[in-house]
């Protein structure tokens, strides 16, 4: 069996065990770190091993996640070939912006994955049963980006109607991750 079937079959798999549905008779986690216990050792070690999946990887792993902000947002994949050494320093919001073509007065902020993704895994209402049973999905998707791409950060593009590009290279020096928006007024 290849290795990118049996990627996508493991990660499949264990999306299907987590299914994230709101019920009464389903346990939340009581911490984000009791979570990444016990999910991330099957899932991770599959993560980043064949070069060229790392689009199927992003897609399985964000297919139904919405960003919640203002409003909710999916998450869609984002590639940009680059002329990127991936052995270099992470881009800087300017050079993040020339690359992909943003207006040069634009503000773009860039933050870490961990400040992107803490609304959805450290700072969940405790009542917020259908959010808590996310929390997995959550650390899963920051981890398979974490570990498939380098330089992985989150370039926040525009006001208001924010862009968040959550991107970082692959071993081609191309420009890969998802986009989603956030509405923040």
């Amino acid at each position: 069996m290849p290795r990118t079937h049996l990627c996508l079959s493991a990660l499949a798999a264990l999306l299907a065990t987590s299914a994230c549905t709101a019920t009464s008779d389903i346990a939340a986690p009581t911490a984000p770190a009791a979570v990444a216990t016990n999910l991330l050792p099957i899932a991770l070690p599959a993560i980043g091993i064949v070069p060229g999946t790392e689009r199927l990887l992003l897609e399985a792993v964000s297919n139904g996640l919405l960003y919640t902000s203002e409003s909710d947002y999916p998450f869609v994949y984002f590639r940009h070939a680059g002329l990127h050494n991936p052995a270099q320093p992470a881009l800087s919001a300017a050079a993040f912006g020339s690359l992909v073509g943003i207006a040069p007065n634009t503000p773009i902020e860039v933050i870490s994955l961990d400040a992107f993704f803490a609304r959805h895994i450290e700072r969940v209402d405790p009542s917020d049963a259908a959010g808590r049973a996310l929390i997995p999905r959550f650390i899963l998707l920051r981890e398979t980006l974490r570990r498939s791409l380098s330089h992985t950060r989150v370039y926040r593009v525009g006001t208001i109607a924010i862009d968040c590009y959550i991107v970082g290279f692959d071993v081609n020096g191309d420009l890969q991750g998802l986009t989603t928006i956030a509405i923040e007024t």
